[in-house]
């Protein structure tokens, strides 16, 4: 029986590859049962996973699972849960808890809750002791996007990862995580990998304060409402951000680089895998008139005033958020806002990924960019969160 647990299943990569795995990748043999964990009650109803038809896998939907309570807790609530836990062999962990306190103490409450789920497992799961995989996402602050004008040169490579200055890498959890996970299973049969995508273009069923494509959705509808069909709207940032190099991964792809991973755990075990649409980067300069385009927008260069001062798209969604309101948008959830409105002026510096060493372990997945954008705003659409 190949069980599957999903943890955050209805944030944005966690939905994503719950949509995979019901939509049979790779095939409808390779699951049996899907478990999806999520920390927000969501009505099956309301997830716009595709749950009918005969030959998908088992699904269960599970809220009320606290990873930030010590080990037994957890590991009780997961035997009194989840059905068939014995049988978990795969596990795709994406939940993170954002701490305001300080960057350490994010660290230390994210690797916590990593390491009671494991703990949980080991002590619960038989399957995912003698031949588990689990797979979680890194991203482009391990390669220290965060510090202004970066740290190391594009394009950018697993290996540098390895590199981040100290007192950097005491600020984000990924290598931690490795630290831990390495620990973890020594001398045992169960394995992981780490995924590394840059900018994650997808959907998800209500709201993440990390999609990009839901806030830039919200206010680029807000945007025509104002201004009207075939206005012109100028890019959220600099020229300098507009030109600058980096990499785009629909969470389509990462969802199924996640899978084929699990799948595949011999050429996977143990390292770190930059994952995207297209080995080509893009530009927001070629991006944007394609993103305002489906709005029925022409997305124009940034104004070459433009400072990070400037009023932001989430000033301009909540001055205009009764016409949005009106117009019948539902509207995105941004919890994160200040960092996506800040997307256009502090990312200003090639960030683009190399896919060589995903390449080489067999995952040859490419579509044009463009696609993740229409299918996120697509789907933005038919959840009613824009018009």
């Amino acid at each position: 029986m190949s069980h599957a647990l999903v943890i955050g299943a209805s944030g944005l990569i966690g939905w994503a590859v719950v949509d995979q795995l019901l939509r049979c990748y790779p095939s409808p043999t390779a699951f049996s049962k899907v478990t999806a964990l999520v920390n927000r009650p969501l009505k099956l109803e309301d997830s716009f996973w595709p749950i009918d038809g005969k030959e998908k896998a088992e699904l269960d939907l599970i809220s009320g699972v606290d990873l930030t309570s010590d080990d037994e807790e957890v590991a009780r609530t997961f035997k009194e849960k989840v059905k068939g836990v014995e049988n978990i062999r795969y596990v795709f962990y994406f939940a993170f808890k954002e701490v305001l306190s300080s960057p350490e103490e994010e660290v230390r409450t994210n690797v916590s809750m990593m390491r009671r789920l494991v703990r949980a497992l080991k002590k619960l799961s038989p399957s995912f002791l003698s031949s588990g995989f689990l797979v979680y996402p890194g991203g482009t602050r391990g390669y220290g996007i965060y510090r202004p004008g970066g740290i190391f040169s594009a394009p950018l490579t697993e290996s540098m990862a390895d590199t981040l200055p100290p007192d950097y890498a005491q600020t984000v959890a990924y290598p931690h995580y490795r630290a831990m996970l390495a620990s973890e299973s020594a001398g045992q049969s169960w394995s992981w990998c780490e995924l590394c995508p840059d900018a994650i273009i997808g959907f998800t069923p209500n709201g993440s304060g990390y999609s990009l494509a839901g806030h830039w959705a919200v206010y680029l509808y807000a945007w025509k409402l104002v201004h009207g069909e075939g206005a012109e709207v100028p890019f959220p940032g600099t020229k300098e951000g507009y030109d600058a190099l980096y990499t785009e991964t629909s969470t389509r792809v990462l969802a199924r680089a996640a899978i084929y991973a699990a799948l595949h755990p011999e050429s996977f075990k143990e390292k770190i895998f930059n994952v995207a649409d297209s080995v080509e980067p893009g530009r927001m300069r070629d991006r944007w008139p394609e993103i305002a385009a489906w709005f029925g927008l022409k997305g124009v260069q940034p104004h070459s005033t433009a400072r990070v001062e400037d009023p932001k798209p989430s000033d301009f969604i909540k001055e205009h958020e009764d016409r949005l309101r009106k117009a019948g948008a539902k509207g995105v959830s941004i919890w994160n806002a200040q960092q996506l409105d800040s997307y256009g002026y502090w990312l200003t510096f090639d960030r683009h990924l190399s896919l060589e060493r995903l390449r080489k372990a067999g995952f040859k997945e490419e579509r044009p960019p463009r696609e993740g954008w229409e299918e996120a705003f697509d789907m933005f659409r038919k959840a009613g969160m824009v018009g």
